[in-house]
């Protein structure tokens, strides 16, 4: 999927649903970020949609009325990485490690890599 850069709104919107555990709507994206308005926001969500960054995920309650729920189809890593070249990849992931503070978060990372390295060795 080829991936387009994001405008400072989208990117804004974008952020919101990153952050979220859960599916929005337009009215819960206007309650975190109440400096953009309702018209604005439901316009950027209708661009990301068609730009396949998010996706309908439900159908949810606003006050009386249905309303429908978003969720990210892409996430914030798999959007940067589609701007980075390889080698600065490696190198991130290489700081990341060095700088790492965390036992347990060497050892997801070590857990990533083993089951990457069991995929490759398969094929």
């Amino acid at each position: 999927m080829k991936v387009s850069h994001l405008t400072k709104r989208e990117n804004e919107i974008m952020e919101i649903f990153w952050r979220s555990n859960k599916p929005l709507s337009s009215n819960d994206i206007c309650l975190e970020a109440p400096s953009i308005s309702k018209n604005t926001v439901q316009a950027v969500i209708r661009k990301l949609l068609s730009m396949n960054f998010i996706e309908i995920a439900g159908l949810g309650y606003n006050k009386n009325a249905l309303t429908r729920e978003f969720s990210p189809c892409i996430s914030q890593a798999e959007y940067f990485d589609n701007f980075l070249v390889r080698d600065t990849s490696f190198e991130l992931a290489a700081n990341f490690i060095q700088h790492a503070t965390s036992l347990e978060v060497l050892n997801q990372m070590e857990d990533l890599i083993k089951e990457r390295k069991a995929e490759l060795e398969s094929k």
